[in-house]
């Protein structure tokens, strides 16, 4: 009789357990589970292109640090800090590659630049400042600037394991970004946003 009962149970995990195949592993395949990627995002082309596709290989909170350092990195575009030394340079050590001169003032320079609003853009990159109050409803351009060179010294002050007072990068970052102004890298922008709050949740 027990063995009967035993055969039971055994019959109801099999009946229980998920099939097994090659589409029963969305990460494997390079996708992530369809109830993972927000419903506002998940037809979006921009999935299928680096680095979201590696984002969606595992869309959990591993990979929240390399969306916030992506993040920054499309803010210093959309506001035209790119090619500044000092943003590149930032961002060089933040990918690991950077040389190990001069990375003991890197955070203080950025905490400098973020204090002083921002180095306004060279004639022909980044946001408009021809009127430093902004958009209507917007913050001025300067302020989404240092907003961007503060995530810059917020990222590098984490990985070297240093406190970080202040709101979190993605919430700087998307101060930075909220300028109602259209781009390839604020389009970019919205989708790595879902995607970070669906990582973050995980």
């Amino acid at each position: 009789m027990a063995e009967g009962r035993e055969r039971a149970a055994e019959a109801e995990r099999d009946h229980a357990a998920p099939p097994s195949g090659p589409e029963q592993s969305p990460v494997e395949s390079g996708k992530a589970p369809a109830a993972a990627v927000p419903r506002a995002v998940e037809d979006s082309p921009l999935l299928a292109e680096e680095p979201f596709r590696s984002f969606l290989t595992d869309l959990g909170p591993g990979a929240v640090a390399e969306m916030e350092r992506y993040g920054a990195e499309l803010a210093a575009r959309h506001h035209g800090l790119a090619d500044d030394p000092l943003c590149t340079f930032a961002l060089a050590v933040l990918d690991g590659c950077g040389p190990p001169e001069g990375r003991s003032g890197l955070r203080a320079h950025l905490a400098a630049r973020a204090a002083g609003g921002g180095a306004r853009p060279e004639a022909g990159g980044g946001a408009d400042d021809s009127a430093e109050g902004g958009e209507p409803g917007y913050e001025s351009a300067a302020a989404r600037r240092a907003a961007v060179w503060r995530t810059l010294g917020d990222l590098l002050a984490r990985e070297e394991g240093a406190p970080v007072d202040g709101p979190p990068p993605m919430f700087q970052l998307s101060r930075a970004m909220a300028d109602g102004r259209q781009s390839p890298e604020s389009d970019r922008f919205r989708l790595l946003h879902a995607l970070h709050a669906a990582a973050a949740r995980s």
